[in-house]
């Protein structure tokens, strides 16, 4: 199983339509896993981030640099819960640790309580 920090490629096809149209990632493309391997191997899922290549400077997309082969930005803002095993990952590489500690650190700021 992935472990978290890990960037896998992976189908996000079939995307589930709504109303809402225009801004989730398609097609196969290269994603961080952010959920940790308990998680991972106790649901058999993975929390993950897609990395796109276009960077529009968004205040929630990570860069990744020269220290990964793989390039874009980290897409905090569209974290998605999927089988992927059923969604034919391949793992790529990890990440460093600091890289890891940013996306996490934004993907935490969702969910924490606003005071």
């Amino acid at each position: 199983m992935v472990k978290q920090g890990d960037i896998i490629w992976l189908d996000f096809d079939p995307q589930v339509t709504s109303g809402y149209t225009g801004h989730e990632q398609r097609g196969r493309r290269p994603a961080l896993i952010v959920s940790n391997e308990s998680f991972n191997n106790f649901s058999k899922l993975a929390i993950v981030c897609p990395i796109a290549n276009r960077d529009k400077d968004h205040p929630f997309h990570i860069k990744l640099d020269n220290r990964t082969k793989t390039t874009g930005v980290i897409l905090c803002d569209q974290v998605r819960t999927l089988d992927i095993n059923a969604r034919n990952f391949e793992y790529i590489e990890h990440v460093t640790d600091d890289i890891l500690f940013d996306v996490l650190d934004i993907v935490n700021g969702f969910i924490e309580i606003e005071k």
